[in-house]
């Protein structure tokens, strides 16, 4: 029979009120401060989804700008992205468990998994791959598909050329061998070993990877690039979920199972002991096994990784000494999420704010007159676009060569400036009429053009 303290526990659990995830939670002041800076951001064109959590509560999740290319559908804190990079702490987790299961050892060499691996490159075991140590260089990145024995020779070749544990370089393909061994110690290919074994135990529902069919009734984004064609989460990237992107990126999640995720890490459902200890346990550069792990320069010990691919960007950070965390996720690949994390983690914790104020945006009818192109006599250009209330441009500063993409705001003196978090340069606008004729960036104008 279970006490009576027991049964009033459980009655309370089931009559609290559950959170319904398409909608914006904003919780207390904290959240109230995270709100207005992440509100902020999205005047600035930023689209997404945040999480923030403190001392084990969730006091902020919303959805910011639209998760399609119309505008007419928005993102929510249910909303789909894809996260990249910050896939590989799944990758490291996968690897974890199986150490945990006495499946493999981190200290293995390759070899002892992966048919083929020539002698120069023996020494490199699992815990080289996920911790970046292998010796490889980052530049030995070609090949793709599902066949191993093409890959292996191209992502070898030449072998390490620093020894391996001495020295980080990133190196994405060495999360795509980790990836296959990670099958075949398990018997399960990858994406079903991180699906049963890591997502279905942590109670995340949304989670997949591209190439999966979305969850039944999600709003999956469409994320828009500065780099190349729009397109959804779970489309691939690279053509296929082959060994140029598994395991090193692909997972499409939501901040809401992220949170589960990270509560899932906090307890013992999905590692424990020498295997938790093992995935955050960090090598040169600070980096683990799928996390970068360091104290920063606010005093607190931080799990990160970011993302970024075609389409999405991402930052995810999880605080152990405060059980909290902060995610950015991101459906427009020029949005500055590390800056945008920053300042949510110091309005999270109540930190002297160092993150650029955003500026207001511009009424509407100075909106509608400065949209078009620009050039100078130097051949540089500004190209102005309209998406709703943000004003996009894009400074070109000579034919074929840097670009700065950001938007155009209004100052506390009312002024208008080209913003993207690391600054900004005052513009003037020169009306002609209802429309404007030219702009002036850093002393160079720019005339309006056809």
């Amino acid at each position: 029979m279970p006490g009576t303290a027991s049964v009033i526990l459980s009655l309370l659990v089931a009559a609290a009120p559950k959170v319904d995830e398409t909608k914006d939670l904003v919780r207390g002041k904290v959240g109230e401060r995270v709100a207005t800076f992440v509100r902020g951001a999205e005047s600035v064109g930023f689209a997404g989804a945040v999480l923030a959590a403190v001392d084990g509560e969730v006091v902020l999740a919303i959805g910011v700008g639209s998760a399609d290319l119309e505008g007419a559908v928005p993102n929510t804190p249910a909303t789909l992205f894809e996260i990249a990079s910050a896939t590989k702490q799944f990758t490291g987790a996968a690897a974890a468990k199986l150490f945990q299961a006495r499946k493999l050892d981190l200290d293995d060499s390759i070899a002892e998994h992966l048919p083929g691996v020539p002698d120069d490159c023996r020494e490199i075991t699992v815990r080289h791959l996920l911790r970046h140590t292998s010796g490889i260089p980052g530049t030995n990145s070609k090949g793709g598909g599902d066949d191993l024995a093409a890959v292996l020779p191209l992502f070898l070749a030449g072998g390490p050329v620093h020894p391996p544990g001495e020295h980080w370089e990133y190196w994405n393909q060495g999360y795509a061998l980790a990836s296959e061994i990670i099958a075949r110690s398990s018997g399960k290919s990858y994406v079903e070993f991180c699906e049963k074994e890591l997502f279905r135990p942590a109670g995340m529902k949304s989670t997949g990877f591209t190439g999966d069919a979305p969850p039944r009734g999600a709003t999956v984004a469409i994320g828009r690039s500065a780099r190349g064609a729009p397109r959804s989460a779970f489309e691939h990237p690279y053509g296929s979920y082959g060994f140029q992107y598994r395991g090193m990126g692909g997972a499409v999640t939501n901040v809401w199972d992220l949170w589960r995720w990270d509560r899932a890490l906090d307890g013992k459902k999905i590692l424990k002991g020498k295997a938790k200890e093992a995935l955050f346990e960090p090598g040169p550069n600070d980096y683990a096994l799928g996390w970068t792990v360091r104290r920063n320069d606010r005093g607190r010990t931080v799990h990160s990784h970011g993302g970024a691919v075609r389409g999405f960007v991402c930052d995810v950070r999880r605080f152990p000494e405060r059980d909290g965390a902060v995610f950015v996720l991101s459906c427009r690949d020029d949005a500055d999420v590390r800056r945008i994390a920053d300042g949510v983690e110091e309005a999270l914790f109540g930190d002297p704010p160092t993150i650029v104020p955003t500026p207001r945006p511009l009424d509407d009818a100075l909106r509608g007159a400065v949209a078009g192109r620009y050039e100078d006599d130097r051949g540089a250009a500004i190209v102005v676009r309209v998406e709703g209330e943000v004003v996009r441009a894009e400074i070109h500063w000579s034919p074929g060569g840097s670009v700065s993409s950001g938007f155009l705001g209004l100052d506390e003196d009312g002024g208008v400036v080209f913003y993207h978090w690391t600054g900004a340069p005052a513009v003037r606008v020169e009306r002609d009429g209802a429309t404007v004729a030219a702009l002036s960036v850093e002393s160079r104008r720019f005339r309006r053009v056809p």
